[in-house]
């Protein structure tokens, strides 16, 4: 399967749920209300960091070692043990944690361990499995698999909230819904890699743990910069608003899903490119991995662009959708944005210094992130509030971007494509100058802005499609064979 096609399904899949989870969402806040939604980021946010903080780089050393030639079985096995010893450790940190936060000051941290630590032990043993089958499954070059398997995922999670806010659960049914829809997904993955090829029971050797270790000890500080980027402000938000600001995260966390949104392409590329890189670099050398680079950063930005000019020109009245109150997240959103931007390159960086076997280049550079994400965040949400969060996350991300093209520059040649850039910024100030004669002539109602976001998709796409041969290029070389020949 060709990388700009598997690309293209996990893009099209992540579409899918998020346009699901957008309903349940906006579902949540409205009828169980912002405080709710709020509190249930923030536990949210305390599962995924004790995830990541103990995975301590095994999936990711597990997607790059059965992305390489050798015994599949034994690496996953091996990948398999190393998880469930990690997330016992894990649940007893947690237990420990929960018998003494009642100490500390009320925060909406605090008050996450201290009410609902059952919950999220629960939650932490199925996003261990789950997280792990989708490395299982990218590691195999099912990227495509464990794209459509996320988002089904995400999409059964959003359905049953949507059921749960209709029967009236509460804040109790949001987290069933997380974790039955986590464990129905790592059953049928389970299924799935099981067709593929038959999993066999091979026993890991010492030389097999060694080569795990070998690699987790330098990418574990990935998996931490990836979370770090995606919600260490929410958890500083936790430790440093007062406990009835629940629903400034709230605000918050719409936001920072509508960038996301944006970036989902960014991360499908990635995905679709690792094991590609992994295998290549593996092969032929790390040198002939340039020109994949150089598209991953040709497209990177492809849909955030756009994006960044549509969350300015209408990101308050898409933000009032949620609630009116809502949209004083307008320039936060914008923020935002521009820090996804940032990091969908960034991240172009780290993930092919991992694929070609350069953890330790990798490490140095999350390393970097993650304490400048981390104090930026505690320093601007002290002195700012809630808005500060936005603007550290966004200067962290420039600080990644450039430690990142030293690193991988110092290892291969990596050409940036400067003009395609350029064309996707021009495309997208077309589309803004259509988007702002749209709000000035019809205002900036929800169906008007609605109704401009789809205009301005179609400008920006049919301006690229005029001054960018490469953009035609590759959607050419990527449609399916019958309609390329259709077309002809």
């Amino acid at each position: 399967m060709r990388i700009g096609q598997t690309s293209i399904i996990g893009f099209g899949s992540q579409i899918i749920s998020t346009a699901v989870g957008f309903l349940a969402t906006l579902a949540i806040v409205r009828v169980l209300g912002d405080d709710v939604f709020g509190t249930y980021t923030v536990v949210i946010s305390v599962v995924v960091w004790f995830q990541i903080v103990g995975d301590l780089g095994v999936r990711k050393a597990v997607n790059k070692r059965l992305s390489e030639a050798g015994d599949d079985d034994a690496y996953l096995l091996a990948g398999a043990t190393l998880q469930l010893a990690v997330f016992v450790v894990m649940a007893v940190l947690l237990v420990v944690a929960w018998r003494f936060v009642g100490v500390l000051p009320e925060r909406p941290i605090t008050d996450a361990i201290e009410n609902y630590t059952p919950f999220i032990v629960l939650l932490l043993l199925v996003s261990i499995g789950y997280s792990f089958l989708r490395a299982v499954l990218n590691g195999r070059h099912l990227v495509h698999v464990a794209a459509v398997l996320g988002s089904t995922e995400r999409s059964l999670r959003s359905v049953l909230h949507l059921g749960v806010v209709f029967v009236g659960l509460g804040i109790t049914g949001l987290f069933w819904g997380y974790a039955v829809s986590g464990l129905v997904a790592t059953l049928a993955g389970i299924a799935l890699l099981g067709r593929q090829r038959p999993l066999g029971i091979t026993l890991p050797t010492r030389q097999h743990f060694s080569r795990l270790v070998s690699y987790a000890r330098y990418s574990w500080l990935g998996g931490i910069e990836t979370q770090a980027f995606k919600s260490m402000d929410t958890i500083v938000l936790g430790a440093f608003l007062a406990a009835n600001q629940t629903d400034l995260i709230a605000v918050y966390e719409v936001g920072w899903n509508i960038a996301s949104l944006f970036a989902v392409f960014s991360t499908a590329i990635s995905n679709a490119l690792f094991p590609e890189v992994s295998q290549i670099a593996s092969t032929d050398g790390p040198g002939r991995v340039s020109g994949l680079v150089e598209d991953a950063l040709a497209y990177a930005g492809l849909f955030v662009i756009p994006g960044l000019v549509g969350a300015a020109l209408l990101g308050d009245a898409i933000l009032s959708i949620y609630n009116p109150a809502f949209a004083r997240g307008h320039w936060v959103l914008v923020v935002l944005v521009i820090a996804r931007l940032v990091y969908g390159y960034s991240n172009q960086f780290t993930n092919a210094l991992n694929a070609i076997d350069r953890p330790d280049a990798a490490f140095r550079v999350n390393g970097v992130f993650i304490g400048a994400n981390l104090v930026l965040n505690v320093v601007f949400v002290w002195r700012y509030g809630w808005g500060g969060a936005a603007v550290a996350t966004a200067i962290s991300a420039v600080v990644s971007l450039l430690v990142g093209y030293r690193a991988l520059t110092a290892v291969i040649d990596v050409p940036v494509p400067v003009r395609e850039l350029l064309k996707q910024w021009l495309s997208a100030a077309v589309m803004g100058i259509v988007v702002l004669g749209g709000r000035m002539a019809f205002g900036a109602s929800i169906p008007v802005a609605l109704a401009l976001a789809g205009v301005g998709a179609v400008t920006y796409f049919t301006a690229l499609s005029v001054v960018s041969e490469r953009f035609r290029t590759t959607v050419r070389d990527n449609l399916p064979d019958q309609l390329v020949n259709v077309i002809r």
